[in-house]
């Protein structure tokens, strides 16, 4: 046999071998996956769908619950009866396909069973997941009924033994409870006769019902206290309050409308029973928190009318004898700035002010007598009354401060005067003190522009002198020229003090400069004009710079060396 022929009959035999491993593969994988099938089948028909339908069916359910457990029942009839044949029929059908190696066929059947028996799985799943509930619904409302009555009974018990608390609203309060009942009664019939989903609903309903009612109920004896006893008796307080000022014969400021706010008072009491008795408590508060407000005000009235009764009887007693201690120290204060006028020019219009207070006071006298007369009559509310003393007692104090002020100025006077004279007396010392430190200076002379500055503080300082031995002294002036003498003596000073060390500089500055002065032309030159500015022009800060200048050139920092020794020992002068 030729080779040819052998190899392919190999390669033929091979391609054979390998289809029949393949086919081997693909069966067995589908026949592995229709066991899946059938085991997925078996465990689905095994479910006790059945055993919980008819357990759900003895409950002998009505209503709502009765036509949710039809259509589950249904669907459960038509799963059991129709699906699962139907299903039986496909696996069925993939193994004949399988067993006779039609492979695509056998796993498109395959696939179509899977999906199939997913669908089932989920509507199973779903049928017992409504027959679950309708069972838990039942035993969930056997559990919560015992609940909600007691919750029921504790409420309706606490009414009954306690219904003088509730006032008017006790027979709503009954309509309540009776239409909850109601309620109640209809969930047991709900219940029991087979209907536990419209049951729960009821009984929810019921309980809703049973806690908002306790709600209001917790709300109302508190509403009922304040509108029974509370604010009845603090109307009553205050009616016999008002008749009491009327019968002493008292005014009230119009503007408190006592007698209407009595009576919106008491309307509002009325109408806030209605309120608390339709149940309507958030209007019944807004009623009260309004009652609350004009109680209030009228307390506060009251109050002030009777602090001011008190007030006005106390002041009343005073105003009289302030008035004249306030007149008296006017008198006086007029004959001590006659006096005081004698030897010292005032300038704040002393005497002016104090006449004015005088003609104030005679209008306060008369004002005074006025307000007593009509204290005395009861011819105004005290509060009015009050508010014109205390305007009265106001002014006096404030005449009083203003008298004392003007008095202690004018006491102050001569303590100025003996202040000025010292400081007078201090500025001549410290300017012949001056005088002596810079003759002992031996210098050759003295700037014009410093003789200027000295003889013009001296000048003033006789200036203040003058002034404060005139025969009426005027303080403000001296003053003023006090400020002034001071701020020119400090200048004087500040220029001794410049003057004096510039010119000790520039003479030890040349006299330190000599040694350059025979090797350095512009040191020779400088000391030259130094030594010029110093002797003949006298202008010693000018002949310094010169020096210093000139020195630092040669010998970098000397005058500044030179000028640190000078002041670290320099003594402090005299007048210092």
């Amino acid at each position: 046999m030729p080779k040819s022929i052998i190899i392919a009959i190999i390669i033929l035999l091979a391609i054979v071998v390998i289809f029949y491993v393949i086919a081997m593969v693909l069966r067995k994988q589908t026949e592995n996956r229709i066991l899946a099938l059938e085991k997925r089948k078996e465990d689905l028909f095994d479910l006790p769908v059945q055993e919980e339908v008819e357990a759900v069916k003895k409950l002998h359910l009505v209503g709502q619950s009765q036509t949710i457990f039809r259509e589950w029942n249904q669907k459960w009839i038509d799963l059991s009866a129709n699906s699962f044949a139907d299903l039986e029929n496909h696996i069925f059908e993939a193994e004949q396909l399988n067993d006779s190696f039609r492979f695509i066929r056998a796993r498109t059947s395959v696939d179509a069973s899977e999906s199939q028996i997913k669908l089932m799985e989920e509507d199973v799943q779903s049928i017992r997941d409504g027959i679950s509930e309708l069972t838990k619904q039942e035993t969930i409302n056997s559990s919560k009924i015992q609940d909600s009555l007691d919750l029921y009974d504790t409420l309706r018990s606490e009414i009954s033994d306690n219904a003088g608390k509730y006032g008017v609203a006790i027979t709503e309060l009954q309509v309540q409870l009776k239409n909850i009942e109601t309620e109640f009664t209809q969930f047991v019939d709900l219940n029991s006769t087979g209907d536990p989903i419209e049951a729960s609903e009821v009984l929810e309903t019921a309980e809703e019902h049973t806690i908002a009612l306790g709600a209001i109920a917790d709300r109302i004896p508190p509403l009922v206290i304040e509108l029974t006893q509370t604010y009845p008796a603090q109307l009553e307080s205050l009616t016999n309050g008002y008749e009491d000022f009327k019968a002493k014969d008292l005014k009230l400021p119009e503007s408190a409308k006592v007698e209407d706010k009595l009576q919106e008072i008491s309307d509002d009491l009325a109408q806030a029973m209605i309120f608390v008795e339709n149940f309507e408590l958030d209007r019944a508060d807004a009623q009260l928190e309004k009652m609350k407000l004009n109680l209030d005000g009228l307390y506060e009235t009251f109050s002030e009318e009777y602090k001011a009764r008190r007030d006005v009887a106390n002041n009343a007693n005073i105003i009289k004898d302030y008035l004249a201690h306030t007149r008296t120290n006017n008198k006086n204060l007029l004959l001590e700035i006659d006096h005081v006028s004698q030897n010292y020019i005032l300038t704040g219009n002393e005497m002016g002010l104090v006449r004015g207070f005088q003609e104030e006071l005679e209008t306060l006298d008369s004002g005074v007598s006025e307000i007593l007369d009509v204290i005395k009559e009861n011819a105004q509310p005290y509060s009015l009354l009050g508010k014109e003393v205390d305007i009265i007692i106001s002014t006096l104090d404030d005449i009083e401060k203003n008298q004392v002020k003007i008095s202690s100025d004018l006491q102050n006077l001569r303590k100025q005067e003996k202040a000025a004279q010292d400081v007078a007396d201090t500025f001549d010392r410290e300017i012949r003190i001056l005088k002596r430190y810079v003759e002992k200076r031996n210098l050759p002379g003295l700037p014009q522009s410093y003789l200027d500055k000295f003889f013009a503080t001296s000048e003033r300082v006789q200036t203040l002198f003058k002034e404060l031995n005139k025969v009426k002294v005027n303080i403000d002036g001296v003053n003023h020229l006090v400020d002034v003498t001071t701020e020119d003596v400090a200048n004087l000073k500040d220029a001794t003090d410049e003057m004096v060390d510039n010119a000790r500089l520039a003479e030890d500055l040349m006299q330190y400069a000599n040694r350059y002065k025979t090797t350095n032309e512009r040191v020779a030159k400088s000391i030259a004009k130094a030594y010029q500015l110093f002797e003949r022009d006298r202008n010693y800060t000018a002949s310094f710079e010169e020096i210093s200048v000139a020195l630092d050139e040669v010998e970098p920092g000397a005058s500044e060396r030179i000028s640190n020794v000078y002041y670290n020992t320099k003594p402090t002068p005299d007048y210092r």
